[in-house]
């Protein structure tokens, strides 16, 4: 399947990683980040991660490529590990590959564009595992996701209800300093630049047919801007409710259902959620899988199976068995986007209901 995956995928390739590299390149010789020249890919992140760009930009372009992509790799290995840890039930050796296949897609699209996202989800997932036991470098981690980019800051919600308070000061004060690291360098203009090109490009991207975020959605199901707004609100609150369910269920799993919750979002709920970003799925991919296998409750696992079938569904109009034509035209009807939905819904469903034993990543 991800070898399948590749050909109408390769179709939207993008310039991600030529971003970061001439990011990183600007930020050794004190060059400004953000210029009206770059069009359509413009770099929109805090100017400190212009900073820690730079030893990417020290390279030519070919071996950053490579250091590139297997950092990436092993921020997915990490990120998929700490999924596993999420999952409820937990997952057996098998489930691993299955997971992979599922995600095939997202998880290409990411290494094939050298998109950031594989260190993102990384850092917030062991972020959230280490929020109690170290929480100054829990708040470094988040901070780096966060100014990188804001949608993180939806794990505000998990952590103000655990009373995570040391955490929630780390990250304020984490993100205060780094702020404050790249104002010798740029200037406090700097940070006006980046909410400019933010304001700037993220409407006109609403709508992007790679975009499959619930505002996404609702570009395409609704007839009006209102209507459009209406969809991702009720998207957004059924996702919040579904997972106050699971959690008041399950509640000695209470923040692990916060972390699987937070890490859909992230992608669902963001204003510009990228199929890419679906990755951030896998915690709850993991349980869909678990309760077709494990589950003791014959209709979860019919609705557990249904929501795999729909990722594997999409998956494979990815491939080159359908035309390029067609992959577009599937990919304006949101079908990541429906499926990734699905997956979310009925992902935290199957968390209250084929829980049994408190997850030891609940107490991390």
């Amino acid at each position: 399947m991800l070898a399948l995956a590749l050909p109408n995928a390769a179709a939207l390739r993008t310039n991600d990683f030529l971003v970061f590299h001439t990011a990183g390149a600007r930020a050794l010789r004190g060059e400004s980040l953000y210029r009206a020249e770059d069009g359509r890919f413009p770099f929109k992140y805090a100017p400190v991660v212009g900073l820690l760009l730079a030893p990417v930009g020290a390279l030519p372009l070919r071996a950053a490529k490579v250091a590139w992509g297997l950092a990436s790799a092993l921020a997915v290995f990490a990120f998929l590990r700490e999924a596993a840890r999420l999952a409820v039930p937990p997952p057996s050796q098998g489930l691993h590959p299955l997971v992979v296949l599922l995600l095939a897609p997202y998880l290409w699209h990411l290494f094939s564009l050298g998109q950031v996202d594989g260190f993102l989800v990384a850092a917030i997932a062991l972020s959230e595992r280490l929020a109690r036991r170290r929480p100054v470098l829990s708040g470094l981690l988040w901070a780096l996701a966060v100014l990188t980019k804001p949608p993180y800051l939806v794990f505000l919600v998990a952590s103000v209800l655990a009373k995570e308070w040391p955490r929630l000061l780390a990250l304020g004060a984490w993100v205060v300093l780094l702020t404050l690291c790249a104002l010798p360098v740029w200037g406090g203009g700097a940070l006006l630049s980046w909410w400019a090109v933010l304001g700037e490009t993220t409407p006109e991207l609403l709508c992007s047919a790679q975009n499959q975020s619930l505002w996404a959605l609702g570009c395409r199901y609704a007839p009006s801007g209102v209507g459009a707004l209406a969809i991702g609100a009720l998207g957004t609150l059924a996702l919040l409710l579904v997972a106050a369910w699971a959690a008041w269920a399950a509640p000695a799993s209470a923040r692990g259902t916060g972390t699987s919750a937070g890490l859909a979002a992230t992608a669902l709920v963001s204003p510009l959620g990228w199929w890419t970003n679906l990755i951030a799925l896998a915690p709850l991919v993991y349980g869909l899988l678990g309760s077709v296998t494990l589950g003791r409750a014959r209709a979860m696992r019919r609705l557990a199976s249904g929501a795999l079938l729909g990722l594997a569904v999409v998956a494979v109009l990815t491939a080159d068995l359908i035309s390029q034509d067609a992959f577009v035209w599937w990919l304006r009807q949101r079908h990541y986007g429906l499926a990734g939905l699905a997956c979310a819904l009925l992902g935290l469903a199957a968390r209250a209901s084929s829980y049994s034993q408190p997850m030891t990543t609940s107490s991390m």
